[in-house]
This record gives C-alpha cells, sequence and structure tokens, in this order.
C-alpha cells in the first residue's frame, strides 16, 4: 500500500517568494545565523535579468551604508595601534581643513554627531581624486556645532576613508582586506570595481519608470568612498559574525565601544555606535543597519539577548531587506515577531493637520526653508528634493495619524502614519520647542499598523 506524499511548504521561502513577486525584486539573498554559527544560507530569483543567472549565496551585491560598519572596524585597529585618537580633532589628521572643522573628532565622525553634511556635494559622474573630493567637502556648511546634536552624514564616513589614506598610505579597502576580510575568511569581500572581472557579481536593478533599468553609471570615486562602496555575500557576512561573536581582529574593549553609544548634552542618548544603529526590537537590544546604493538593499539585524542575526541582500530599488528581515525573525523565533502599532489613543488633531500640510508642501516644492532648524541650506534641499520625488506621485493626503512621541535634550520626537489613496508613508520627524523642524525621514510601509 502506497503512502501518500504531502510536501511541506517552507514559510520562508514562500514569504520571500511573495515579497519578490508584489514589489519586483529580481533577487534575494539571505543568511541566518545563531550565536555565531551559520543556520541558513539561501539565494532567490536573479542576480542578473538579462542572462537570467540565479542568485546563490556567493553571490555579491553592493553593501550601501551597511559598509560602515567595517569602516568603523577599521578605524578602530587604528585606534589600537595608536594612529588615531578617539577624541582628538580632525585636524590633526586634515591639517588643511577649515577652521569651523577644529572641533570634530573621530569619534563624532563614528557616531554622526560631527554637524558634517548628510552627503557631499559633488557629481556622481565626476572622478575626484582625494585632494579635489575634500576640497568639495570643505566648502559646505556645517548643520549644527560638533557635538551638539545628531545626523545621519554619509559624509562622516567619506572623511573617515580619507583620515585613515592618510594615517596608513592604504585606501581603507586595502586595510579592510589586510586586517579583517582575509583573518576572518570572508573570502570574497572586496572593493567595487565596474571594470574588474568579478565572479558572482549581482547586477543592481532599478524600478522607477515599473520597468527594470541598470542602475545609472556613477564615476569610480563614487564608487571607492569608505561611506558603504563594498561587494559583499551573504556567506562573507555569515564569516563576519562569528568574528563579532567571537570578538575576533578587535580587543574586547574596542567591540565594547563600538555598541556603547553616548549622550549628548542636554540628555539626548544618541541611537548610534560605531557603525551601527543601536535600538529595540522585540523587546531586546539591537544592532542594525541598512544600505541603499545603485538599484541594491541591503539589512542586518543582530538581536543580542537570543542570539539570531538575520542579513538580507536583494538588487531591486523596490525591495524593503529591513522589513523582510524582521519577519524572518519572527517565523525563525516566534518571540522575536513583533506586534502592531495601533496609533496613539489620543490624537492632535492640529498636529496632525500640520503634519499632512508639511508633507503636501513638500510634494508641491514650495517648502520654506525657515520652517527647519540646524540644518544647512544644502541638507534641506537635497532631503526635500528627494521626499518630493517619493511623494509628488501619490496625490492628496487622506489621513494622518500620530502613533508615537517622546521629548528628549529639548526636542520632540514623533511617528506618524499618512495615508494616501495607493501607499501609507511613515513618517519620523525631530522638532524643536519651537516647531521647527530638525530632522525628517519618510519611507513607504505596506500597513497603517505596521510595527514602528
Amino acid at each position: 500500500m502506497l503512502i501518500p506524499f504531502t510536501a511541506q511548504a517552507d514559510p520562508v521561502d514562500e514569504y520571500v517568494q511573495a515579497e519578490m513577486a508584489r514589489y519586483q525584486i529580481p533577487g534575494v539573498a539571505i543568511a541566518v545565523m545563531r550565536h555565531g554559527i551559520l543556520v541558513r544560507a539561501q539565494g532567490y530569483g536573479f542576480a542578473n535579468l538579462e542572462h537570467l543567472v540565479p542568485v546563490h549565496p556567493d553571490t555579491l551585491f553592493k553593501s550601501g551604508a551597511v559598509g560602515m560598519q567595517f569602516t568603523a572596524a577599521a578605524t578602530m585597529l587604528l585606534v589600537e595601534d595608536g594612529r588615531l585618537r578617539l577624541d582628538e580633532s580632525i585636524r590633526t589628521y586634515l591639517p588643511e581643513a577649515p577652521d569651523g572643522w577644529a572641533p570634530i573628532t573621530i569619534r563624532q565622525l563614528l557616531q554622526h554627531s560631527s554637524g558634517l553634511p548628510a552627503t557631499p556635494n559633488g557629481e556622481f559622474r565626476t572622478d575626484y581624486s582625494d585632494d579635489a573630493l575634500l576640497a568639495v567637502l570643505y566648502r559646505q556648511a556645517l548643520n549644527f556645532p560638533a557635538g551638539s546634536r545628531w545626523r545621519f552624514s554619509y559624509v562622516d564616513y567619506v572623511v573617515l576613508g580619507f583620515i585613515i589614506h592618510r594615517v596608513t598610505g592604504e585606501l581603507f579597502t586595502e586595510l579592510l582586506a589586510r586586517r579583517i576580510f582575509q583573518p576572518l575568511g570572508m573570502r570574497t569581500a572586496q572593493s567595487i570595481d565596474e571594470g574588474a572581472v568579478i565572479p558572482n557579481r549581482a547586477a543592481g536593478y532599478e524600478f522607477g519608470s515599473g520597468v527594470a533599468r541598470n542602475a545609472e553609471w556613477v564615476s569610480p570615486t563614487a564608487n571607492s568612498t569608505a561611506d558603504g562602496t563594498l561587494y559583499l555575500s551573504v556567506l562573507d557576512f555569515a564569516a563576519w559574525e562569528k568574528g563579532i561573536v567571537q570578538k575576533l581582529v578587535l580587543r574586547a574593549d574596542s567591540w565594547a565601544a563600538i555598541g556603547a553609544g553616548a549622550t549628548l548634552p542636554g540628555g539626548h542618548r544618541l541611537p548610534y555606535g560605531f557603525g551601527w544603529y543601536l535600538d529595540r526590537r522585540a523587546n531586546q537590544p539591537v544592532w542594525r543597519h541598512d544600505g541603499n546604493w545603485q538599484g541594491f538593499r541591503s539589512s542586518i539585524t543582530r538581536y543580542l539577548d537570543a542570539g539570531w542575526t538575520v542579513v538580507v541582500l536583494a538588487n531591486g530599488d523596490r525591495a524593503d531587506p529591513d522589513r523582510i528581515g524582521r519577519h524572518l525573525a519572527g517565523l525563525l523565533d516566534p518571540a522575536l515577531a513583533e506586534a502592531d502599532a495601533p496609533p496613539l489613543a489620543v490624537q492632535d488633531v492640529a498636529d496632525n493637520a500640520a503634519i499632512g500640510t508639511l508633507l503636501e508642501r513638500i510634494a508641491a516644492g514650495a517648502v520654506d526653508h525657515g520652517a527647519f532648524a540646524h540644518l544647512s541650506d544644502l541638507d534641506i534641499t537635497e532631503s526635500v528634493a528627494e521626499q518630493r520625488a517619493m511623494l509628488a506621485p501619490l496625490g492628496a493626503v487622506q489621513a494622518v495619524a500620530a502613533f508615537a512621541r517622546s521629548r528628549e535634550g529639548g526636542d520632540v520626537y514623533a511617528r506618524y502614519r499618512v495615508r494616501y489613496a495607493a501607499q501609507i508613508i511613515d513618517v519620523r520627524i525631530v522638532r524643536t520647542m519651537g516647531g521647527k523642524v530638525a530632522d525628517l525621514e519618510l519611507a513607504p510601509v505596506e500597513r497603517w499598523t505596521a510595527p514602528l
């Protein structure tokens, strides 16, 4: 007698494949580690749509800002060597920098409290020498005095890369290869080189028109700065996670400094260590980061109490690896499943209306720079332009609700959800006591009550 066989569906496979279909993601690679041991590494979809090359665990993706954690580790190696000092002015290493940069320290670059602009005001298609790009940076206005506030800045890590080069004579990627990648067995981790023949390299795709297109070309300079220009596979991340758990490559006190965080004047706790966001998810502390560059999206989350680490790499700009990783964590360990987030029980109707009005003005290109504080004109212009591109196609605001609110260091931190006809936008905003916008981040979310 034959016994019927019923194939058991894999919930991880089903979820990842559903996300890929829903958001037109060409390819995804995942890695799951527990206490530094690789539990699962898998590829889905295609690394290259023109040749229909499948994604495998050794497929290389561009890291985006996830790569900052490696720049931070390289910096700490030089601190251990006595060649850098965390609380030394960066003008010690870049003496030609403007006088206004004198109060900025290595520590503040690592933690994004330097006041430097969020992005370099250069041309992505121009190939700069180090001195030429530094000259561009030196001309930019600071957002705030060093050490007084926090704002995520790619420029902070670009500058760290230049300092590493000045101090060692090596490119930051050469230092990483010699002292981190090779010792940890990250055998395919490497710098980006578009002209090289690199096995297992994925292509990045952008879907601005709803159809996959190859990412726009950028200069070698734009693909060589220390703010996250690396090729990495999920197997490289697995080797990296083992190194973190076992406290390899760096001394224990350096690893502790990376995850220590800091408090700014006024009592605001920085959300960032050295190259990692320091956060809480599923009622436990996490180290996490995500990245976004040239059609690639990346995410890593380390659940410190439970010992799980989830890495998700994707090669389509509509992907949300952070959301995928959070959901996968809950599938693997129900204790990591995050509850839905309801709106606050008490809503301030006037405040909600003000948020809706702000977003409508951004969409219309009619924002007054006077509504912002602690931000340079450059940072306001660049961030608002990106936000306008997101909001303009969405039409009119249909509803606004507040989901979280707190006061820290004299500022008000709040989260809102804004509903449009075909999209929900999550709003993170920091306002001064006078009501000016000190920081604003917008991101699409799939559900009104999705976890914060």
